[in-house]
């Protein structure tokens, strides 16, 4: 329990100052300390209350990019009702190699891409991304709670600002983690019971975390967010298989 109060508070800080990056740091530590289904129901709660802090505790006008959003939460309502069944029916180490391996790749692609977005330019529509986007973001919420890398990877080549990037992901977290709770519920599990003063224990840590991350957001230059982008999304890749192959 130590373990997952201090993931806690770490991810937390981590997300709420750089946009993303508190089920990377949470999900392993949850996996190991509950039961698969009690800990997918602990990062979608806690991830819920997180979003919320960001987008409504700060006292500042929102730029969510609902544009963008809106069709990516559409087409991942469908990945959400399959994460669940792959999530009983398949190994968790099988699924963590897949979906690390997934990760790496797609950040060769944007690494190898041509430059940086143009800020000034207005990105041209790609309805397939934004399907094959929303399906992969959807599975990744209902099996292992890391909807992170492909959101973040597309923002990025979209060309979003910090701020953009900060409340747009929140705003599709909150959605996500909603989504992902009702996808269990309708579904249902083998283990869903969540003991509420754990739940609620880390929930606080939550809420401590998300405070700590604001300050050092409004402290991080405006560059510095595409490297931390990608480089979380390595370790998260690389973490997901190394984790897999060793189990």
């Amino acid at each position: 329990m130590a373990l997952a109060a201090l993931a806690t508070l770490l991810g937390a800080t981590l997300q709420s100052a750089t946009g993303f990056g508190f089920a990377l740091v949470l999900g392993p530590a949850a996996f190991a300390v509950f039961e698969p289904a009690e800990a997918l129901t602990i990062l979608l709660v806690l991830g819920a209350v997180l979003s919320v802090l960001m987008l409504f505790a700060e006292r500042r006008p929102r730029q969510v990019q609902r544009a963008t959003l809106v069709p990516i939460l559409l087409t991942a309502a469908p990945g959400l009702i399959a994460g669940v069944f792959i999530l009983r029916a398949v190994s968790k180490p099988s699924l963590q190699v897949a979906v690390g391996f997934a990760v790496l790749i797609a950040v060769v692609i944007q690494v190898r891409a041509s430059d940086p977005p143009d800020r000034h330019r207005k990105p041209r529509s790609d309805p397939v991304a934004t399907v094959a986007i929303g399906l992969v973001t959807g599975t990744l919420t209902t099996t292992t709670s890391t909807s992170g890398p492909p959101l973040v990877l597309w923002f990025q080549r979209i060309g979003f600002s910090p701020t953009e990037m900060r409340d747009t992901l929140a705003a599709a977290f909150l959605a996500l983690d909603v989504l992902g709770a009702l996808a269990l519920a309708l579904v249902g599990t083998d283990d869903p019971t969540v003991d509420l003063g754990s739940l609620a224990l880390l929930a606080t840590l939550t809420i401590l975390g998300g405070v700590l991350g604001r300050r050092l957001f409004l402290r991080l230059a405006p560059g510095h967010f595409r490297v931390i982008g990608i480089t979380l999304v390595i370790a998260a890749g690389a973490a997901s298989v190394v984790a897999g192959a060793a189990a």
